[in-house]
């Protein structure tokens, strides 16, 4: 009977559980080193009044703006901040210093971010309108190069002069926008695809003259930049 229960004592393996941090946060140097490599820090564009109370070790640590910017990223969770520094430093913290730290040194109802980030962001939102607005004006333009080209100029001479201008001028709008969309690099359009269509829809050769005309002086553009 001892000999079974000497067994299945040896089978067993202990529960030992986390390990415990081997020091304090307010132990750590500012030359500490962390475990691994620290993810990015998502919060560093941000700012928001902070108080120093001499008291509290997490005012004076050197490691103070991370543990609040750990703070903010994981949605204000006293929990993750333990986590982390237990997980790249080793250092112990507990709940109740962390709430005390972050409600009564901090004011996170004022928080603001940085000029440069602002400009990010508003450019991220833009960017889809400033390609929708490109489009919309590309669609209007083709349009109405397809409203002068139906124009009956078979009895008017200087109709016939009048409206190869008038399609010169909405070509060149075209590139023009199409050149603007290009440079943000949104969206890449084959122009001389769009100005070969409409070379086919044209009528008169007059018109077929001025984009074919206008194709070459593309063309050896793009050589000269090359």
């Amino acid at each position: 009977m001892d000999d079974k229960k000497e067994t299945v004592d040896a089978l067993i393996v202990p529960n030992e559980g986390p390990t415990k941090p081997s020091r304090y946060f307010r132990d750590l140097k500012e030359t500490d080193k962390p475990l691994k490599p620290l993810p990015p820090d998502n919060m560093s564009d941000i700012s928001y009044p902070q108080f120093i109370e001499p008291r509290c070790s997490l005012c004076i640590s050197p490691f103070r703006d991370l543990l609040e910017h750990v703070y903010l990223e994981s949605g204000r969770k006293n929990q993750a901040v333990i986590r982390f520094f237990h997980e790249y430093f080793d250092a112990q913290l507990n709940w109740m210093q962390i709430n005390t730290h972050m409600e009564q040194h901090c004011d996170l109802k004022k928080i603001s971010t940085s000029g440069l980030k602002n400009y990010e962001q508003r450019e991220e939102l833009i960017a889809p309108w400033i390609f929708r607005e490109h489009h919309l004006a590309l669609t209007a333009l083709l349009v109405e190069l397809d409203d002068v080209r139906g124009i009956d100029c078979s009895k008017n001479s200087d109709m016939k002069l009048r409206r190869a201008a008038m399609v010169e001028k909405l070509i060149t709008k075209i590139l023009a926008v199409k050149d603007s969309r290009d440079n943000q690099g949104i969206f890449n359009l084959n122009i001389f695809e769009i100005l070969a269509n409409l070379h086919e829809k044209m009528v008169s050769e007059a018109d077929k003259k001025i984009i074919r005309d206008e194709i070459v002086i593309l063309r050896n553009k793009i050589q000269q930049d090359n």
